[in-house]
């Protein structure tokens, strides 16, 4: 029933919001393309510009990720969003996030460090420069940049005081542990991955909690932890993805993380079971997620062996590596495929 108090616009608008709460991302579109519509006719700028927001999260959540930019750049190019410094931090937030999905991390960290100065210059804003700083954060990671990533973790903890929520607390230590872990501090890794874990609710948002403990496993695995607690990091990402369905793309990441936790259990035959078929249809990962694939792929496959097929796949990572302008991964992975080599005799016992 239409709340009498509400222009129709809004009221759709709430609709919509609800629907993405829910995760239905498809009902949730279609209702935020026609609140949108609606608020123009009414002239509510700002509501029309919430729901262009909306559509866009809506875009990212299904994985539809070159759409996602395509409307946050829209937006982010929009005259409305230059003339407010929370909508153009919030706006810059989101292009940050679709270029590093896509694998363009230098822009992407260009992108998030511009949004974070924006929403630094009202004190209002603080939520909004936590997300900002979370995106710069997270490109500064992945493109290995790890002494200016740790430097702008110190900047976010100084943001997570009492007036945040736990939620945004939750998320913001849990981009500090993943630095921590890549940059070998990980005792430090650990120590901020519980302070999130603390603050995160699967109660609250069980999506929220699937993608942490998958990305703390992630980050376990990567500083080599096979242990009790990171299989349970495992265990509960796997339930709670199942829980709230997930796009292919959550399963992939997701089977990706059990492949590296049976490789560096030794169990290969189970790790290539899993990998075969995700290399497969990789290509609906980010650029530097389809890499780190094929690079462990390659690990498995020479590990069995299969030495030919091995060359393939490590090639193949080098050049995703590349592609996402990492060439420090990508000569890492060149020299990993050397030393195999030489280690073996050469691949044809040469």
């Amino acid at each position: 029933m239409q709340s009498p108090h509400l222009a129709p616009h809004l009221v759709a608008g709430l609709n919509a919001r609800a629907k993405w709460k829910a995760r239905d991302f498809d009902e949730a579109f279609r209702l935020a393309v026609e609140a949108a519509e609606l608020a123009h006719d009414a002239g509510d700028d700002t509501a029309w510009w919430n729901m262009r927001y909306l559509q866009a999260e809506c875009l990212r959540d299904q994985g539809n990720i070159e759409e996602y930019l395509a409307q946050a750049s829209a937006l982010n190019d929009h005259s409305l969003t230059a003339s407010s410094p929370e909508l153009g931090a919030k706006a810059g937030t989101m292009v940050a996030i679709g270029l590093q999905g896509l694998g363009r991390l230098a822009e992407a960290a260009t992108m998030a460090a511009d949004a974070a100065k924006l929403a630094a210059t009202d004190p209002e804003l603080l939520y909004v420069q936590v997300l900002a700083q979370r995106a710069l954060i997270a490109a500064l990671a992945e493109s290995r940049l790890l002494d200016d990533a740790w430097r702008e973790c110190l900047v976010l903890e100084t943001l997570i005081t009492d007036d945040v929520d736990e939620d945004t607390a939750g998320k913001g230590y849990w981009v500090i542990g993943n630095v921590a872990f890549l940059a070998d501090r990980v005792a430090d890794g650990g120590r901020y991955h519980d302070l999130a874990a603390e603050r995160l609710s699967p109660s609250k948002d069980v999506d929220l909690w699937a993608r942490f403990n998958r990305a703390s496993a992630e980050m376990r695995l990567q500083a080599k932890l096979a242990d009790a607690a990171t299989l349970r990091c495992i265990e509960r990402a796997e339930l709670a993805t199942d829980i709230v369905g997930g796009s292919e793309r959550d399963h992939l990441e997701m089977s990706l993380v059990r492949a590296h936790w049976n490789y560096l259990a030794g169990d290969m035959e189970e790790a290539l079971t899993i990998l075969e078929p995700l290399c497969a249809r990789s290509s609906i990962l980010a650029k530097q997620t389809s890499a780190e694939a094929h690079f462990l792929y390659g690990r498995t496959l020479m590990a069995t062996q299969r030495i030919d097929e091995s060359l393939v796949a490590f090639e193949e990572a080098a050049k995703l590596f590349e592609q996402a302008a990492l060439p420090e991964r990508s000569a890492a992975v060149r020299e990993h495929l050397r030393q195999s080599v030489r280690r073996r005799g050469g691949p044809h016992g040469e």
